[in-house]
C-alpha cells in the first residue's frame, strides 16, 4: 500500500508542478487508486515522494501542500510542505528550474476514533509573484486508516483466588480447601539397651508425659478415620557396635509394626512404611548440645574429630563412665521406635458442598464455601456463592477478588472496579489482585495503567507475560508481544501479532486451531484480504456475521476489505 501511495503522489505532484509553469489549473485526466494508511501503536505514518521533472518549475513560483485527514467527527491538518522556485522568497524546499528534483514528505499523526472511515486529502495553493494565491482542486491521496492492530482480544489472564492459583504463585495455601487433608498423630515407644522387646515397665515408657501422648495417639486411631498409611521408624543409641545396632534397630522397627497391628485390631490391610535407621548419631549430638554438661563442647569435638565409627562408639562408652548424664539422660531416649499414623480427614462430598453453598452457605466453613465456587461453571451461581462469602467473611479479600473475576468476565467493569478496590484494601501488594487491577485497566483501554499494574504484579511473582503481550500489541511492538507470549499457540492474539509482523502463514496456523468465534473468523478474513484469497475473505466474513450480525456495519467500512467493496458478493454480505 505504501508503494502505491508513493507512486500516486509522485504522479500527482509531477502533474501539478508541470501545470504551475503553464497554467495554474490542474489536469483532469489523472487516475487515482488510493492506498490505505495503518495505525500502529496509536500512530499513523505518512511517507510520500514526488518527482519534479526538469524545466517544469518556474524560478519564482511557490506551491504549498496542506495534507488533511477528513473523517466523520472532524479533520486533522498534517505537516505542511512548501516548494520554492530558486528565485522565490520564503522558507521551503528549493526546486531548481533546470534540474527539477525529488521531494520527500513524511509525517506521523495520532490516530483518533473515526479515522477508520477517513480520507487523506491535500489542499494545494499556487503562489505566483504579483498574483493572488490560487487554491487548486483538492486531491484525494488515501482512503481510510486500517485499525486492525488495535483489535486485540481481551482474554486477559484473570486470577481467581483458589488453591491451585495460590500454589502457582507460592502464596500461603492455608486458607484454601484441600480435596485431601492428611491428619497425622505420632507417639514413641522406648527400649532397654541392646533389647528390642516391648517393656512397659521401662522408665521412659512409664513417664506420664509419654503415656499421655500414647493415650492421645490411641484415641486418635479409635476415631475410625480412614488410614492412609503408618510410618514406623526405629533407632539404636550409638554406644554399641555398628553392625549389632543396625540389626537392633531393624528388630525394634518390627516390634513397633507388630504393636501397631495389634493396636488396630482390624482386618483392613494397612500400608506400613517401616524403616530402621541404625545408630542415631544426629540425635546424640543434638541432645548433647542441649544438655547442661559442662564439658559438652569437648565431647562434641571428640565425636566430630573421630572419623572411625568403631573408635567413636568406644569413646562414647568411655564417656558413659565419666559422665553419668550421658548414660542416664542422653542415650536412653535414642533407643526408640516412632509410630506415626496418617489419616484422611473426613470431608463433605463435593455434591453436598455445592448444594449447601446455594441453600445454607452458613453451614459451610470459609474454605468449603470458597471451594464451592469452583464446583460450577454457571457464572450466576458462582457470583451468588461469592456474595455469600463476602457477607459471611467480610474481612477476607478472596471473596471480593473472585466476585470481581465474574464481573470482569461479564464486562461489568464498574462493579469489578469497586470489588477489586476492596480486595486491594484488605490485601495490599497481593499478586492476584494487582494483576486483576491490570486486567480491569486493559479492558478499560487504559493500557499505560494496565502495564503499571502488570509490572507490579510481576515483581510480586505473578506470571503476567500474556497480559503484557496484549499491551505490547496495542503499543505497536509486535515482536515484543510474541516474545512475551512465549510458546503459546492456537490463540487469537498470538495470531494477530504474527500477522502484524508479516507472518500470515503462522497467523493462519494459530487461528485454525484456536477456539472458533467471531473475532477468529474475522481475522481469518483479513488474512484472506491481505493474501488476495477472496474465498477465504467471503467464507470467514459470512461466519462472522452469522455469529454477530452487528459486525456488518464495521465490515462495510473496514478498509482491510477496500478491494472488495464493489464486489457483488461482498455487498450481499453487508447489506
Amino acid at each position: 500500500m505504501k508503494k502505491n501511495l508513493l507512486k500516486l503522489f509522485a504522479f500527482v505532484a509531477a502533474a501539478m508542478f508541470v501545470s504551475s509553469c503553464v497554467t495554474t489549473k490542474m489536469p483532469d485526466d489523472y487516475a487515482v487508486t488510493p492506498p490505505v494508511l495503518e495505525n500502529h501503536g496509536g500512530k499513523v505514518s505518512v511517507n510520500i515522494t514526488a518527482t519534479v521533472p526538469e524545466k517544469s518549475f518556474n524560478k519564482k513560483d511557490v506551491i504549498e501542500y496542506q495534507p488533511i485527514i477528513k473523517y466523520k467527527d472532524g479533520q486533522k491538518e498534517l505537516k505542511k510542505i512548501t516548494l520554492l522556485g530558486e528565485k522565490a522568497v520564503g522558507e521551503g524546499e528549493v526546486i531548481y528550474a533546470q534540474t527539477g528534483g525529488k521531494v520527500n514528505y513524511s509525517d506521523v499523526f495520532d490516530f483518533e476514533p473515526g479515522m477508520e472511515a477517513s480520507e487523506l486529502w491535500t489542499n494545494t495553493t499556487f503562489l505566483k509573484k504579483g498574483k493572488n494565491p490560487t487554491l487548486l482542486e483538492p486531491i484525494k491521496l488515501a482512503d481510510g486508516v486500517i485499525n486492525t492492530s488495535q483489535n486485540v482480544y481481551h482474554d486477559e489472564n484473570i486470577f481467581n483466588a483458589d488453591r491451585e492459583t495460590a500454589e502457582m504463585l507460592n502464596m500461603d495455601v492455608s486458607g484454601y480447601y484441600e480435596l485431601e487433608t492428611i491428619i497425622s498423630k505420632q507417639a514413641k515407644i522406648f527400649f532397654l539397651i541392646n533389647k528390642y522387646n516391648l517393656n512397659w515397665r521401662l522408665p521412659l515408657n512409664k513417664d506420664e508425659q509419654n503415656k499421655e501422648v500414647l493415650e492421645e495417639f490411641k484415641a486418635f486411631i479409635a476415631q475410625g478415620w480412614e488410614i492412609r498409611d503408618i510410618d514406623v521408624n526405629a533407632w539404636a543409641s550409638p554406644d554399641g557396635e555398628e553392625a549389632f545396632n543396625e540389626g537392633l534397630s531393624e528388630n525394634r522397627a518390627e516390634t513397633g509394626q507388630k504393636y501397631m497391628t495389634k493396636l488396630l485390631d482390624s482386618e483392613t490391610e494397612v500400608k506400613f512404611n517401616t524403616k530402621a535407621h541404625g545408630e542415631d548419631w544426629d540425635g546424640f549430638m543434638n541432645l548433647i548440645e542441649k544438655s547442661d554438661i559442662e564439658d559438652k563442647n569437648a565431647i562434641l569435638n571428640v565425636v566430630h574429630s573421630q572419623p572411625d565409627v568403631t573408635k567413636r562408639e568406644e569413646e562414647i562408652r568411655n564417656m558413659t563412665v565419666v559422665y553419668k548424664e550421658i548414660a542416664d539422660d542422653i542415650l536412653p531416649p535414642l533407643r526408640r521406635a516412632v509410630l506415626k499414623v496418617n489419616c484422611f480427614e473426613p470431608k463433605r462430598t463435593a455434591e453436598e458442598i455445592a448444594r449447601l453453598a446455594v441453600t445454607n452457605p452458613e453451614e459451610l466453613n470459609d474454605k468449603e464455601l470458597l471451594y464451592a465456587g469452583t464446583l460450577t461453571e454457571d457464572l450466576d451461581t458462582k457470583l451468588k456463592i461469592y456474595k455469600s462469602y463476602m457477607t459471611l467473611y467480610p474481612n477476607d479479600w478472596k471473596g471480593y477478588n473472585n466476585a470481581a473475576w465474574i464481573h470482569l468476565t461479564n464486562w461489568e467493569l464498574e462493579d469489578a472496579a469497586t470489588l477489586l478496590a476492596k480486595a486491594d484494601e484488605l490485601s495490599s501488594n497481593n499478586p492476584m489482585v494487582v494483576n486483576n487491577l491490570g486486567a480491569l485497566a486493559s479492558k478499560e483501554k487504559d493500557y499505560d495503567k494496565a502495564a503499571g499494574f502488570y509490572n507490579d504484579a510481576k515483581k510480586l511473582g505473578a506470571p503476567v507475560g500474556y497480559n503484557l503481550g496484549i499491551v505490547s500489541i496495542i503499543n505497536g511492538d509486535y515482536d515484543k508481544a510474541l516474545n512475551l507470549f512465549g510458546s503459546k499457540k492456537c490463540n487469537y492474539n498470538v495470531a494477530l501479532a504474527k500477522m502484524l509482523t508479516g507472518n500470515t502463514n503462522g497467523a493462519k496456523t494459530d487461528l485454525d486451531c484456536a477456539e472458533e468465534n467471531a473475532k477468529v473468523n474475522y481475522l481469518k478474513a483479513i488474512i484472506g484480504a491481505r493474501t488476495d484469497n477472496a474465498r477465504m475473505v467471503y467464507d470467514n466474513l459470512a461466519k462472522t456475521i452469522e455469529v454477530k450480525e452487528k459486525y456488518k456495519t464495521h465490515i462495510a467500512e473496514d478498509r482491510e476489505f477496500i478491494n472488495y467493496f464493489n464486489e457483488e458478493e461482498f455487498q450481499n454480505l453487508v447489506k
